[in-house]
C-alpha cells in the first residue's frame, strides 16, 4: 500500500470517528446537559459527562466488536441478540452504580427520605436509561450498516469501471486484428493483378498501422477519424475496378475538433467492402446533426442471404453500449433493395476524465 493510500485510510478513519462523536453528542450529551441545566439544581456536570461516557463506550463496543463479529458470521443471530441484551444490562448496571455513587448530588435530595418516591425514581431512571442504551445500539447498527452499504456500492462501482475498461480494451484489441486481416486480404488479391500497386498498398498500410498501433488513443478528433477513413478507402481503392462508384462525403465544418471513439466508423466501412456489390453505386457520408456525428452507408448487397452480423458489427454494438448506453444509435434497414446502415454517436467538445476512461 502506498503512502497516499495509508494517508487516505487514516483520514477516513478520523472522519468516521468525528461523525460518530458528533451523532453521540447531539443525541445523548446535549439533551442531558440541557435537561440538567434547566433544572433548579443543575450541579450535575459530573453525572452528565459520566453517563455520556457510558453511552459512548456502549456505542463503540457495538460498532467495533459485536457488529463485525456478526457480519463475519462468527456469531449467529440468536447469540448476537443475547450479546446485545448483555450489553444493555451491563450499561444499565454501570448507570445504576453511577447514580448511587453520586446520589447526594441528585436534585431530589429532599425526597430521598421518601423510600417509595426513591424506588419510583430508580425504576423510571432505569427505563429511561434502558431506552437510551437501546437507541445507542440502534444508532451503532444504523451507522455500521450505512458505512457497509457505502463501501459495497463504492467497490461495485470501481469493479464495474475496471470491467468496462478491460472489456473496451479487449474490443479494441479485437478490432485492430480484424481490420488488419481484411486489409491484408485486399493486398494479397492485388499482388497477382499489379505488383506495383501492391507495393504502394503496403506503403499506405504502414501509415494506417502507425495510426492503429502508435497514434490510436481511445478517442480522437472527428477530423482525424475522417482522415483515417479517407486513407483506408484510398488503400481499398487500389484493388477496386476503375469504374467503381463509391462516394465519400463529409460535412463536419465547425466540429472538426470534437471527439469520437477511434476506429468506430471504420467498422461499417469494412462491412461495405466485405458485403457490398461494388459494381453498383455506394454512398458513404459523415456529417454532424444536433451535436451528434452521423455516419451512413448505402449500398446494394452482393449476398442477399447474408444473415450473420460478424464480429465487427458485434464489437461495434458492444462498444456503443459501454461508451454511450442509450445515447448512441445504430440501425440497419433495406430501402428499395439498398442496404442502409446508420450510426449516430454524441460528440464531445473535450476529453473529460470520465469520458476518456469510459
Amino acid at each position: 500500500m502506498s503512502d497516499n493510500d495509508i494517508a487516505n485510510t487514516r483520514r477516513k478513519k478520523i472522519v468516521t470517528f468525528l461523525i460518530h462523536l458528533l451523532c453521540l453528542v447531539i443525541l445523548f450529551v446535549i439533551p442531558e446537559v440541557l435537561f440538567n441545566y434547566g433544572h433548579p439544581n443543575h450541579n450535575l456536570s459530573v453525572i452528565t459527562y459520566c453517563k455520556a461516557a457510558i453511552f459512548v463506550i456502549v456505542f463503540y463496543v457495538e460498532y467495533y466488536l459485536l457488529l463485525p463479529a456478526f457480519a463475519l458470521k462468527k456469531v449467529r443471530i440468536v447469540r448476537f441478540i443475547f450479546m446485545n441484551l448483555l450489553l444493555v444490562i451491563a450499561g444499565e448496571f454501570l448507570l445504576y452504580l453511577l447514580m448511587h455513587f453520586f446520589h447526594e448530588m441528585l436534585p431530589a435530595g429532599k425526597f430521598l427520605r421518601d423510600e417509595d418516591f426513591w424506588f419510583f425514581r430508580q425504576i423510571s431512571g432505569m427505563l429511561k436509561d434502558g431506552a437510551m442504551l437501546i437507541l445507542t445500539i440502534s444508532l451503532a447498527v444504523a451507522l455500521r450498516l450505512t458505512d457497509h452499504w457505502i463501501k459495497n456500492e463504492t467497490k461495485l462501482r470501481e469493479e464495474e469501471s475496471v470491467r468496462r475498461h478491460q472489456e473496451l480494451e479487449g474490443l479494441r484489441n479485437q478490432l485492430n486484428p480484424h481490420f488488419l486481416f481484411n486489409t491484408l486480404n485486399s493486398i494479397y488479391a492485388l499482388i497477382a493483378i499489379s505488383p506495383d500497386g501492391a507495393q504502394e498498398a503496403v506503403h499506405k498500410l504502414s501509415k494506417l498501422l502507425r495510426h492503429v498501433l502508435y497514434e490510436n488513443p481511445a478517442f480522437v478528433t472527428l477530423e482525424s477519424e475522417a482522415a483515417f477513413m479517407d486513407n483506408y478507402m484510398k488503400l481499398q481503392a487500389l484493388r477496386m475496378p476503375s469504374d467503381s462508384q463509391m462516394v465519400f462525403e463529409t460535412d463536419i465544418s465547425g466540429y472538426s475538433d470534437s471527439y469520437v471513439p477511434s476506429m468506430l466508423f471504420v467498422t461499417l466501412l469494412e462491412n461495405v467492402y466485405k458485403h457490398a456489390d461494388l459494381s453498383k453505386p455506394v454512398s458513404i457520408k459523415l456529417e454532424v446533426k444536433d451535436n451528434n456525428a452521423v455516419f451512413v452507408t448505402r449500398n446494394r448487397s452482393k449476398n442477399r442471404n447474408q444473415s450473420s452480423p460478424g464480429i465487427g458489427l458485434y464489437n461495434l454494438k458492444r462498444r456503443l453500449e459501454l461508451l454511450f448506453g442509450n445515447n448512441a444509435h445504430f440501425n440497419t434497414q433495406i430501402i428499395d433493395e439498398v442496404f442502409v446502415a446508420s450510426l449516430v454517436v454524441p460528440l464531445r467538445n473535450s476529453l473529460s476524465k470520465d469520458f476518456n476512461h469510459s
